[in-house]
């Protein structure tokens, strides 16, 4: 028997919470660049590039979508690391952007290469642990996102209620 020294749960609170915060970003990139995609006639597209990658080894789907996976990764993580050296607009900036040439690079590489990608016993492994932590990361932070938008609700319902109790194109002064 190992014995691993315990991760503290508030640690693994905090991971989680860091996790879901940039899946909930990219959920967003996701919904701009879907709008985005159906200006460009993406069928017709990812159909053409589904032909040309179909013949490709396993190997050359990984390095397609390995490369700008890496690029990426690594871009976030020097601005985050930008970002902690006190650059905070420079780390933000570049960020976003990593997060941004991530999502429109990576997810639709990833789309076109995935059933490769997941012949690999080893990378289908690792994607399903990735699926996993997701769940287990939900359940972690469920409660907590549950309290907030019952906050959020309550205090839209104040608001409503306090703009309902004002008349009718009455200002409010400042100061």
């Amino acid at each position: 028997m190992h014995n691993r020294p315990k991760v503290p749960r508030a640690l693994v609170f905090v991971f989680a919470l860091a996790f879901l915060f940039e899946t909930w970003i990219w959920d967003r990139f996701v919904a701009v660049g879907r709008r985005l995609l159906a200006l460009v006639p993406w069928v017709a597209l990812r159909a053409a590039l589904a032909r040309l990658v179909a013949p490709l080894p396993v190997w050359a789907a990984l390095l397609l979508f390995g490369v700008p996976f890496v690029v990426t990764e690594v871009g976030a993580l020097a601005s985050v690391a930008i970002t902690a050296t006190g650059h905070v607009v420079a780390g933000a900036v570049g960020y976003a952007v990593t997060k941004v040439v991530g999502f429109s690079l990576v997810v639709p590489i990833f789309d076109l290469t995935r059933e490769k990608l997941l012949a690999m016993r080893w990378f289908a492994f690792v994607y399903e642990k990735c699926l996993a932590f997701h769940k287990f990361a939900e359940r972690l932070v469920a409660p907590y996102r549950a309290a907030a938008a019952a906050w959020v609700r309550d205090l839209r319902a104040r608001a409503r209620a306090h703009r309902a109790r004002r008349p009718a194109g009455a200002e409010e002064e400042i100061g």
